[in-house]
């Protein structure tokens, strides 16, 4: 299997904007403004792409998790008195308002697709701005909330799948590695977060100094760096544990395809050995709905996808259903 396609999950997008004389959302207590600018954002999406508003204050707790599980909304947005996303049906767009800033502006794309993604936020910034005035200061660039996004203002981030320098114990290096080059690297869902099922987030830290082709250039350079070492990382735990390695993944195989009932925590580790197992040529299956699977059975997006609450254990029964249907 192709090294990128067998590492990459998604590329995301991310650009935030300030409104000019408009106070940051934290600071925010009911000015006529958040209203004006909810309407313009509306507008400038609805002409641009076809998208669904999801208001969060009092929205479903369940859906409002599981947005949050599928990286469509962030934990911040979650706790905004005002706040909302404008996000596509095809679900590659998504526009926070009153997030962290007053508008997180993003594109999540499957594989390795910088320029893609980038292109897609581009077009929204781009129209946005004639309709709303954005806070920009010639020798900072945009005016953020965070002092780590000022200048572009530009967040590039790549989820890796990394069994092979996890299992290693070769991680740790390569995360001290990319920090002292300016990445993070960090777990699923962000700062804070486990790095489930081996995977990872890496991301410019900072975007001051930066132009946003400087950033994608970046970004691009350090991911095949570590797509390299985590294929020669692959190969050698397929030469120094041989069969076991590959009996371990029919296991897991196994008990992914006939299982009735799987909690979280279990599925997780033998989905990511099976994804190992179709990176090393064992087994024959679609990667990208491996990856699927991952998002599909969050605890919040069962209870979503079957409209009411799950206990755990009905959770873990409906996990291993889904599970059997995709795996085959």
């Amino acid at each position: 299997m192709d090294k990128i396609q067998s590492t990459v999950i998604s590329t995301r997008i991310r650009l935030a904007r300030n409104v000019k004389n408009l106070p940051f959302p934290n600071r925010l207590s009911g000015e006529e403004g958040i209203y004006t600018l909810l309407a313009k954002v509306q507008k400038t999406c609805d002409a641009l792409f076809p998208n669904k508003y999801y208001k969060i204050d009092g929205m479903d707790r369940y859906e409002s998790e599981s947005l949050v599980e599928r990286h469509l909304i962030s934990r911040n947005l979650q706790k905004s008195k005002y706040g909302g996303a404008f996000i596509s049906e095809s679900e590659d767009i998504s526009v926070m308002v009153f997030e962290e800033d007053h508008l997180r502006i993003q594109s999540i794309m499957r594989g390795f697709n910088l320029e893609n993604a980038y292109n897609a936020v581009a077009k929204i910034d781009s129209e946005l701005k004639k309709n709303v005035e954005i806070a920009f200061d010639q020798k900072l660039g945009y005016l953020t909330a965070c002092p780590t996004n000022l200048g572009a203002a530009m967040r590039a981030s790549v989820m890796l799948f990394l069994p092979g320098l996890t299992k290693l114990g070769l991680i740790d290096n390569i995360i001290m590695k990319f920090q002292d080059l300016g990445m993070t690297i960090r777990g699923i869902y962000g700062e804070g977060s486990k790095a489930e099922g081996y995977v990872y987030q890496i991301s410019n830290q900072a975007s001051i100094s930066l132009s946003e082709t400087e950033i994608l250039n970046k970004i691009k350079k350090y991911v095949m760096q570590i797509v390299d070492y985590e294929t020669d990382a692959r190969e050698k735990l397929k030469s120094s544990l041989g069969i076991d390695l590959q009996n371990d993944i029919m296991i897991s195989y196994g008990i992914l395809k006939y299982a009735c009932k799987m909690s979280s925590q279990e599925f997780n580790q033998n989905l990511a050995s099976v994804k190992l197992g179709v990176a090393l040529g064992y087994l024959n299956l679609d990667m990208d709905k491996l990856n699927s699977l991952s998002v599909l059975t969050q605890p919040a997006m069962l209870c979503f996808l079957k409209k009411k609450e799950l206990t755990p254990q009905q959770r873990d029964i409906y996990r291993a259903e889904i599970a059997k249907s995709m795996i085959g």
